[in-house]
């Protein structure tokens, strides 16, 4: 297996205001399912409030991916969360969403987004990273193994809604 070098020049640093529009896009491309983040939800996300929309609320803080241009790329969401499986700290720095734009994989991008996180996380005094992606995207699951991500177990959640 032949290992990419990274051929586009990126920079990795931590979201800014003006970059909600272009972080609320990829973030649809990455899940279309998502609606756009709205204007109340930037605001608190930037002035540090619990915000009570879905989308957006239990991020902590977005690293973003820019090309050359200052295009923004990719991104990765990062939160705090308490009882991690397999987690020795009760409480761990956790990947909420990781995306590279579909054109610009491939080229290392995604693997300093996972940098810049653990960074991060060690900025913070914390010791591990946690992370999760479907049983069924194994693309993702064996990229996360490449970074040095160890699966700590393999989770089918089911609701039964009752009437």
């Amino acid at each position: 297996m032949t290992t990419k070098t990274l051929s586009m020049p990126t920079n990795i640093r931590p979201i800014r205001y003006q970059d909600a529009a272009a972080w609320s896009a990829l973030r649809i491309e990455f899940l279309p399912e998502i609606k756009d983040i709205s204007q109340g939800e930037v605001d608190a996300f930037f002035q540090g409030n619990d915000s009570n929309q879905e989308n957006i609320s239990n991020v902590k803080e977005v690293l973003v991916a820019l090309d050359d241009s200052q295009k923004m790329v990719g991104f990765i969401e990062l939160n705090l969360r308490n009882n991690v499986p397999g987690s020795s700290q009760q409480t761990t720095p956790y990947i909420e969403a990781w995306f590279v734009s579909p054109d610009c994989q491939g080229q290392g991008i995604g693997k300093a987004l996972i940098q810049a996180a653990e960074k991060w996380a060690k900025q913070q005094g914390f010791q591990e990273l946690g992370s999760d992606a479907p049983i069924t995207n194994e693309k993702s699951v064996n990229l996360h193994k490449q970074l040095g991500f160890n699966e700590i177990e393999r989770v089918v959640c089911l609701l039964k809604v009752l009437g």
